[in-house]
């Protein structure tokens, strides 16, 4: 290491040594890196302890932010591509309109051959009132509903994040039952056969539905199993479609009787408030799907991010192969204001954030501009000694930029370890699901925006040394010499 201190250096310019500040290239640093070290230990070292923790606050800062807001989109992600494709396939015949897809099961064997499809399924889907009428909940409740329409034996292979807290995935498999009248029944006309469709539940749906009261100190979840197993499957509840009809006293809305035959939990706030799950035929009935036909086929890809891409090329084979026309719609396309919220949501919390950089930015130029005026006596040696403007100024960035390089060193490891404690200890949000969607805090580095974070770090502490630099290479020699 270079051992020299400043005072060699003006004691070997008085003696004639020209190389006085050119000689010490060959120690393996440039003189204008050591005078910045030796500035920085000077009688303003507190001023820049003070600067180097405002720049490592800010990077720390911003990168648990940063963390965060990548942690709460890709579990906001996660969770609703569980319960969702990330694309699904509509047909259209030649005049244009939407047709049902009849031979789904041919399509999704052929679908899931191709590049970019990990597994297909049906699709149907439709939005409801639901509606009970029991004795044992005050009133009559009622909640719209999204209803999704599931076989079992393509589900399984679409995702693994459905959770059933009571009921069997055999109900959905059963084909359309209808319940026959008994034998001194049979003998009254106005009897109608009821059609027993299932119907599956998200559970705040089903609390909410049936009047679930959780209790303090008591297993929530045992206490929930046993309420849904005893109080809501087999409850029948009647779906109000939005679709008319003709009826006797002019149009009305389409009915249609289900029973409860199960209840689930995914994680995804919203589907588990406003989702159920029903068969295949039940779908078809009030989506007025005529045959074994479904609405469209859903499909997983291998990458969510190029879902649209897959689902041209899929569109595009399709015609080419078969002369169908398939329409393509990503995740994307269906929830194109949750994305844009997440993203404006960073970029806002993100904007933020960095005014506490460029209030540490400020803090290194002030400590900067003192330094200059205390070593302007030492400024002027160095140019009476043939110091070059361009070496004074080189100086007070590096000076800049040595307090940005510690302040974003220990902002970034600190940012990183709090990172970590965050995802072990899992800390819980305040007031869980119902507020923020999701339980736990989530946390996700992405290393491009640490890397980012820490650039202009360290580039706006370097530009807040360029006023200071500029100010000092612009002393005259005899004037700062004569400065008292």
């Amino acid at each position: 290491m270079f051992e020299k201190s400043f005072d060699s250096i003006i004691r070997a310019e008085r003696l004639g040594d020209p190389l006085g500040f050119k000689g010490m290239k060959g120690d393996g640093m440039r003189y204008e890196f050591f005078i910045a070290r030796r500035y920085l230990k000077g009688v303003h070292r507190g001023r820049v302890r003070i600067s180097t923790i405002g720049v490592a606050v800010g990077v720390m800062v911003l990168v648990v932010a940063s963390s965060i807001m990548n942690g709460f989109r890709a579990e906001l992600l996660s969770k609703m591509l569980g319960v969702y494709g990330h694309l699904n396939l509509f047909e259209f015949d030649t005049t244009g309109r939407k047709a049902a897809i009849e031979d789904y099961p041919k399509w999704i064997d052929l679908l899931e051959s191709q590049p970019g499809v990990d597994a297909a399924a049906p699709a149907i889907e439709e939005n409801a009132l639901i509606i009970v009428d029991s004795s044992f909940v005050p009133g009559t409740p009622a909640q719209f509903l999204q209803i999704r329409a599931v076989d079992p034996h393509y589900e399984s292979k679409m995702t693994e994040q459905i959770e059933l807290m009571a009921g069997s995935w055999e109900e959905l498999e059963e084909e359309s039952e209808v319940v026959p009248a008994t034998a001194t029944e049979q003998l009254d006309p106005f009897k109608i056969p009821i059609v027993n469709h299932p119907i599956f539940l998200g559970y705040r749906a089903a609390e909410h539905l049936f009047g679930y009261n959780s209790f303090p100190g008591e297993d929530d979840d045992a206490r929930k199993s046993r309420f849904f197993n005893t109080q809501v499957i087999g409850q029948p509840v009647t779906l109000l479609l939005p679709k008319q009809i003709h009826g006797p006293s002019g149009p009305e809305l389409v009915q249609m009787g289900l029973e409860v035959r199960g209840v689930f939990r995914t994680g995804h706030f919203q589907f588990d408030e406003g989702g159920a799950l029903t068969s295949l035929d039940a779908a078809r009935v009030f989506a007025q799907i005529p045959g074994k036909g479904v609405e469209s086929i859903e499909i997983r890809t291998d990458d969510p991010d190029k879902a649209d891409a897959i689902g041209m090329a899929l569109s595009r084979w399709a015609e080419q192969e078969f002369d169908v026309r398939f329409a393509p719609m990503s995740w994307k396309a269906r929830n194109p204001v949750l994305l844009d919220a997440t993203r404006i949501e960073k970029i806002v919390m993100s904007s933020i954030l960095t005014l506490i950089v460029l209030v540490a930015a400020f803090g290194i130029s002030g400590t900067l501009v003192m330094t200059v005026l205390e070593k302007t006596r030492e400024i002027g040696a160095l140019m009476a000694m043939g110091a070059e403007r361009a070496s004074i100024m080189a100086v007070f960035v590096i000076n800049g930029f040595l307090v940005g390089f510690y302040g974003v060193v220990s902002g970034t490891v600190i940012g990183l370890i709090i990172c970590k404690i965050i995802e072990i200890l899992e800390i819980p949000m305040p007031g869980g699901g119902n507020v923020y969607v999701l339980d736990l805090l989530p946390v996700e580095v992405h290393w491009q925006d640490v890397i980012i974070i820490a650039l202009f770090a360290l580039l706006a502490s370097g530009i807040a040394g360029i006023y200071p630099a500029y100010k000092a290479a612009g002393l005259h020699p005899v004037e700062a010499l004569r400065h008292e």
